[in-house]
């Protein structure tokens, strides 16, 4: 007995021959192209560029987006170490309680409150120099400087040595803390005039 089996006539020219999986190697030999000629059949897919209309528009999203958030622009009174204290000095010399604070980096317990007795006396002329600073961090810097000032009523120029240690926040140098007691000069009363 002889068993007849029946076989399914599959015609292969009518399927689309299968494309090779990519291996990340090139198989071709140097000169040979595979897909190029009279007779080839397979045609890959144009590639288009970038559309210049779309390109527009990611320059222009691009763009807009740089321009977000607040502004932030540095106080010159506090852009360099010099600069913060000179507008100290400057503010301690004219009595200015409110720009003293504003060249602190903190408030601290020793620092004049209102009212409290400056020790400079009335001034005609302040000025600071001999500057000189040793940085001990990014963004902290030791400073000693010569202050100068002529006492209202006198043309004597008196002068003391001090420093201080300022420190950079957000961009600005604000002053941390004054660098021992060559802060305070020696005390030396300007003479008045004595009414009788």
């Amino acid at each position: 007995m002889q068993s007849r089996r029946q076989r399914a006539h599959v015609r292969l020219d009518l399927l689309h021959p299968r494309a090779p999986e990519k291996s990340g190697t090139d198989h071709a030999l140097a000169g040979v192209v595979d897909g190029v000629g009279a007779g080839s059949e397979s045609v890959a897919p144009a590639r288009r560029g970038v559309r210049p209309s779309s390109l527009a528009l990611i320059v222009i999203l691009a763009l807009s987006l740089l321009g977000q958030g607040e502004r932030y622009s540095l106080d010159p009174r506090f852009r360099s170490p010099s600069s913060t204290l000179l507008s100290y000095w400057g503010a301690l010399a004219g009595g200015d309680c409110d720009e003293v604070l504003e060249c602190q980096a903190e408030l601290r317990d020793d620092l004049p409150m209102p009212g409290a007795l400056w020790f400079l006396p009335p001034t005609d002329e302040l000025w600071l120099d001999g500057f000189r600073s040793l940085p001990v961090t990014s963004g902290r810097v030791l400073v000693t400087y010569e202050v100068h000032y002529r006492p209202t009523g006198t043309g004597e120029e008196r002068m003391f040595q001090t420093g201080s240690e300022l420190v950079r926040l957000r961009g600005e140098w604000r002053i941390a803390r004054p660098i021992g007691e060559a802060s305070m000069p020696e005390w030396k009363p300007v003479p008045g005039p004595v009414d009788m």
